[in-house]
């Protein structure tokens, strides 16, 4: 049984690696650049947009059909390049020294990534090693996510209760305090996202609180959406603490419950990321436009329940019904892989960020 399973794995594999060619896949060994070709000869031209790296997530995972990216930085960043990224924001813990070569040979900008503990009392070695990390490869700031409770991260499916999700809050604040000691030592931003969890004004209680120089925000326009937000309000409220971002259009539709929320290609959802990106730029400068546009089935965000508002307070009042009727208005479907192949869910997301690197060269970044 062993050998027949694995001799079915090797011909999936096979296959697939057969008709990559045809579908401009990079497989195992890289890009084809990566392998000898001059990059001037065969380099797209760099977007002066960056990626995160859940908009590679299938690349990072392979989907057991590819060497996952995941295991080689270097490759990943090369990979990046070849799509047009003028920058990557990932988290690096092997091969530093040859990554850093790497991205000073290919001119691009790095933001790294660290995970925050989940509570102030655990150790945080790891967090601070994560730091050190990026300090090594030149970043001046680093993504971080308040860690949620085991078996989600969404504020409106997480927590049942108000309580349960003050209390999760308070204890998520205190690791942000507790960590800002090695953060201002070693000397690197550390870049705090909205990720449906706080709405903005709680995000920026907690920045204002600790009012560090190295905290700041890192500003996602389309997760607080979830929360009932508009992208402007949340990018308007944080975006004098801004420091790094997550750019991703939006599309909506309606479903029985509410609304399905999902990244779109730029320029086709809900909101100019432009216009947003720069409001941010005029409270910072410096920040680099990140995208995030990651592929995946819609999003349920059900407000049309109960359950929904018992962890929002304050936001009853938000006008559901005319959300309800734009996402009626919103015409283009929104998209989903769950049903496809390995292989066509990852052609699909290299062109979704091949797409966005392209429409990032037509604008004034």
């Amino acid at each position: 049984m062993e050998n027949r399973e694995h001799t079915n794995s090797d011909a999936t594999r096979r296959a697939f690696l057969g008709g990559v060619g045809a579908m401009g896949l990079s497989v195992a060994s890289g890009p084809s650049w990566a392998n000898g070709a001059t990059a001037e000869k065969v380099l797209p031209p760099k977007s002066p947009m960056g990626i995160a790296t859940t908009a590679n997530a299938a690349h990072m995972r392979g989907l057991d059909v590819i060497e996952p990216m995941r295991n080689d930085p270097v490759r990943y960043l090369e990979y990046c390049r070849s799509l047009g990224a003028g920058g990557v924001q990932t988290a690096v813990r092997t091969d530093l020294k040859r990554f850093r070569q790497r991205l000073e040979e290919l001119d691009m900008f790095y933001e790294g990534e660290a995970a925050l503990p989940y509570h102030p009392d655990d150790d945080l070695t790891a967090f601070e090693q994560s730091m050190l990390n990026a300090k090594e490869l030149g970043a001046n700031c680093v993504r971080a996510v308040s860690r949620p409770p085991k078996g989600g991260n969404r504020r409106y499916t997480t927590f049942m209760t108000m309580e349960d999700y003050r209390s999760w809050e308070a204890q998520a604040n205190a690791v942000v305090e507790k960590v800002m000691p090695i953060v201002e030592r070693i000397g690197v931003g550390l870049a705090l996202e909205n990720h449906k969890d706080r709405t903005s004004d709680e995000h920026l209680a907690i920045l204002k609180k600790i009012d560090s120089e190295y905290l700041g925000a890192l500003i996602d326009p389309g997760n607080n959406i979830s929360l009932m937000e508009d992208p402007t309000e949340t990018v308007t409220k944080l975006a004098p603490y801004a420091m790094a971002t997550s750019l991703k259009d939006m599309g909506i539709a309606p479903y029985e419950k509410g609304f399905l929320l999902s990244e779109v290609r730029f320029g086709t959802g809900i909101k100019d990321q432009y216009e947003l990106f720069s409001i941010m730029r005029k409270h910072n400068p410096k920040i680099n436009p990140i995208q995030e546009l990651i592929t995946r089935d819609p999003l349920e965000i059900p407000i049309l329940t109960t359950q929904y508002w018992e962890t929002i307070p304050g936001y009853s009042g938000r006008d559901v019904a005319a959300m309800m009727e734009r996402a009626a208005a919103y015409t283009t479907p929104l998209p989903k892989i769950s049903h496809l192949s390995a292989a066509q869910h990852l052609k699909i997301e290299e062109d979704n960020n091949r797409d966005t690197f392209q429409w990032a060269m037509s604008r004034a970044f």
